[in-house]
C-alpha cells in the first residue's frame, strides 16, 4: 500500500465510523480515508448467512429505535432509499408465562399510535396499570419529554450544561408531575426494580419493562439508574429493526460515502499514532505503511483499551491510562446471541390468551412472572455465570414474520438473547462446551412455550456467543457488545473516563468516539454525531443542526416522527 494523505484519517470502520465520515465530508468537506482490520466495513452492523445457506441473521446489533437515525434522515434525505429502512412488527415488545399461560402484548407505534390496544391488554393484569401505561405514552409523546429524551443522546455532554437545554428540563417537570410521576430523592436513587414496582403493579407489566432494561445493558439492581426504567417503559412500542438486516445501513453509509469521495482500506490494521510535538499527524499501520492527516485523526472503531495501545501510556497520562485499565465488563452485555433456522415459525401456547403474541418482536420466555428471575440473572451476570435453568430469562424474535429476506420461501430465521459469561472467563474448551449445552437448554425451555419448538424444527444454528463476538477485535478480550458496562459510573459523562467524554483525547487533533463512548454499543449514530459536533466546534466545520429549518432540538424530534410515518408509509400493517 503507497503511503497516503487525508485531511481526516479514521481507524476503524464500524457504524460510528461510516457515519462520523459521511458528516466529515459532506458537512465538514473534508477529504477522508477509512482504515478497518476486518475484511469488509460495518462492524456490529452485520448480517451473515450462520444458520444455515440462505437464512439471513444478525450476528450483532438487532434493535433499531425511531431517534437511531434521526439526524442522518435529517441531513442526508437519500439514506432511506439507499437502504437505511426500519420498520417495527405489530407487537414490539412482550412476554409469554408458562405456568398460568398468560401472555402481555405491547403493541407498537406504527400499529397502535395511541397505546390504546395496549392499554386494553394491560387492563387484563392491572386497570391501574393500564392508566399509568396511557399517561406515560402521552408524557412520551408530547414535545416538551420528547426534547430532553433526544438532548442527552444527541449532545456531547459538555452542551448539556448549558442554559437552554438546563430550561427545556424545567420545562418538562410539570408535564411528569400531570403523568403521575415525582423523580423525588428517593427515585433518583433506587434501581430500576425499585421504580418499576413503585409506578407499576401487574408483575407482567413489570417483568416486560425490566426484562427490556437488561436488552440495553442495564442491570436492573443498580441503584441510581432507576429513572432510566421509566423511559425504557415507554420506549417498549418503538422497538423496531432493520429493513433486510442491519447490513442494510452500511450499505446506505458506503453508497453516500462513495459518492462523497470517502476511500476505503480494508485488511488494514492500525497499529500505532505517529504524534508529533504533542499533535498527532497520522497513524502507521500494522505492515509499517504510514498514513497521514492533514487535520485530524478520529479513533471511531478502537476499545478504550486499544486507545491507550494507539498512543502509548505515556501519552495518553497514567491517570487516564489507570481509570480505562479498571473499567468494568462483568456487569450486563455478554450475550449468548443465537439463531436458528427453523422449518416454522414458534407457535406459542399463550396465542390462546392473545393469538398477536405469535407476531412479536422482542419476546420473552419466562415460567412465571417474577421480576426476582431478572434479578438473579443479573446477580450471576455480574459472577461471570449463567443463571440456574429456572432463573433463565431469554428473549427471542423472528424477523423473517415481517421480513421475507431474512429467510427462503416457507422458512424462518429466529434469534435469542440472554446474558452470559465474558469471553475471558472460561477457557475455549469450556465455551465450547458451554455453547452446545446452551442450545440444547434454549430448545428445552423454547418447546415449553412453543410445542413446534424441538429439533425436528431446526435445519441449524449458529451458536454466537461471547467468545465469538472476538471476531471484532474491539470487543476484545471480554466480547462484552457494549464494550464496558452501563453502571452510573461509567455512564454519560463518565463513560468511559470523563477526560474522554467529549470525544477529544489529551492529544492535539486526534479525537475518539465508539461503543465505548456515550450511549454504549448500539446501531445508532448518536456517538458519531456527538463526535462530529466537537470537532466541528473546534475546528470551524459546517453544522447542518443551526441551518435554517434544522434547529435542535425541534427537528430532532420531527425526525423521529417522521421515521415512524415513514414506516407506515413504505411497510403498511397487514401488507
Amino acid at each position: 500500500m503507497p503511503d497516503l494523505t487525508f485531511d481526516a484519517v479514521i481507524c476503524g470502520g464500524g457504524n460510528k465510523a461510516l457515519m462520523l465520515a459521511m458528516y466529515l465530508s459532506k458537512y465538514g468537506g473534508m477529504s477522508v480515508g477509512i482504515f478497518e482490520r476486518r475484511h469488509e466495513i460495518g462492524g456490529g452492523l452485520a448480517t451473515e448467512e450462520s444458520a444455515a445457506p440462505g437464512f439471513r441473521c444478525n450476528t450483532h446489533a438487532n434493535i433499531i429505535l425511531p431517534w437511531y437515525y434521526a439526524c442522518l434522515y435529517r441531513d442526508f434525505p437519500e439514506f432511506w432509499e439507499y437502504g437505511g429502512q426500519v420498520d417495527q412488527y405489530p407487537v414490539s415488545d412482550g412476554a409469554v408465562f408458562r405456568k398460568n399461560g398468560t401472555c402481555l402484548t405491547i403493541y407498537s407505534e406504527k400499529n397502535d399510535p395511541d397505546q390504546e390496544k395496549t392499554a386494553r391488554e394491560i387492563a387484563r393484569f392491572s386497570e391501574k396499570d393500564a392508566d399509568m401505561w396511557l399517561r406515560l405514552w402521552k408524557l412520551w409523546q408530547c414535545d416538551e419529554f420528547q426534547r430532553v429524551t433526544l438532548d442527552p443522546l444527541l449532545n456531547p455532554h459538555e452542551w448539556q450544561i448549558n442554559q437552554p437545554f438546563l430550561e427545556r428540563q424545567v420545562a418538562v417537570y410539570p408535564k411528569l408531575l400531570e403523568a403521575g410521576i415525582d423523580p423525588d430523592s428517593l427515585v433518583l436513587a433506587a434501581s430500576p426494580k425499585r421504580v418499576i414496582k413503585e409506578f407499576f403493579d401487574s408483575p407482567e407489566l413489570q417483568y416486560c419493562i425490566l426484562r427490556f432494561c437488561v436488552s440495553a445493558v442495564t442491570n436492573i439492581n443498580d441503584v441510581q439508574l432507576g429513572t432510566t426504567a421509566l423511559g425504557m417503559a415507554a420506549t417498549l412500542p418503538t422497538i423496531g429493526y432493520a429493513r433486510g438486516g442491519t447490513h442494510q445501513i452500511a450499505h446506505a453509509c458506503h453508497q453516500i460515502l462513495v459518492q462523497n469521495g470517502v476511500k476505503f482500506f480494508t485488511h488494514a490494521e492500525v497499529a500505532k499514532a505517529i504524534i508529533e510535538n504533542g499533535t498527532c499527524t497520522g497513524i502507521r499501520l500494522a505492515d509499517g505503511t504510514e498514513v497521514r492527516a492533514r487535520k485530524i485523526v478520529v479513533s471511531a472503531g478502537l476499545s478504550a483499551w486499544q486507545l491507550v495501545d494507539l498512543v502509548g501510556r505515556d501519552v495518553i497520562g497514567e491517570k487516564i491510562a489507570r481509570r480505562i485499565d479498571n473499567l468494568s465488563t462483568s456487569n450486563i452485555g455478554n450475550l449468548m446471541w443465537y439463531s436458528w433456522a427453523l422449518h416454522d415459525s414458534p407457535k406459542y401456547e399463550a396465542a390462546s390468551f392473545n393469538p398477536d403474541i405469535n407476531q412479536c418482536e422482542w419476546l420473552a420466555l419466562a415460567d412465571d412472572p417474577n421480576v426476582e428471575h431478572i434479578s438473579t440473572e443479573c446477580h450471576y451476570a455480574n459472577m461471570g455465570m449463567l443463571p440456574p435453568l429456572e432463573h433463565y430469562n431469554p428473549v427471542v424474535w423472528c424477523h423473517s414474520l415481517v421480513d421475507p429476506s431474512y429467510a427462503p420461501p416457507g422458512k424462518h430465521v429466529a434469534q435469542n438473547e440472554m446474558q452470559g459469561p465474558r469471553a475471558s472467563d472460561l477457557s475455549e474448551a469450556e465455551w465450547l462446551k458451554l455453547k452446545n449445552q446452551f442450545a440444547e437448554d434454549m430448545i428445552g425451555i423454547w418447546q415449553k412455550h412453543a410445542a413446534n419448538m424441538t429439533w425436528d424444527n431446526v435445519i441449524g444454528v449458529d451458536t454466537n456467543s461471547p467468545y465469538d463476538n472476538l471476531r471484532l477485535k474491539n470487543l476484545a478480550p471480554h466480547g462484552n457488545f457494549a464494550g464496558i458496562d452501563k453502571t452510573l459510573w461509567q455512564n454519560g459523562p463518565n463513560r468511559p473516563t470523563p477526560e474522554l467524554a467529549n470525544h477529544r483525547t489529551p492529544i492535539k487533533n486526534l479525537y475518539c468516539t465508539g461503543g465505548y463512548w456515550h450511549i454504549g454499543g448500539n446501531a445508532s449514530a448518536e456517538a458519531a454525531y456527538n463526535c462530529y459536533k466537537i470537532i466541528a466546534s473546534d475546528m470551524a466545520l459546517g453544522k447542518p443542526w443551526e441551518e435554517p429549518g434544522k434547529e435542535e432540538p425541534d427537528s430532532l424530534v420531527e425526525y423521529t416522527r417522521w421515521t415512524t410515518n415513514k414506516m407506515r408509509e413504505a411497510f403498511p400493517a397487514g401488507a
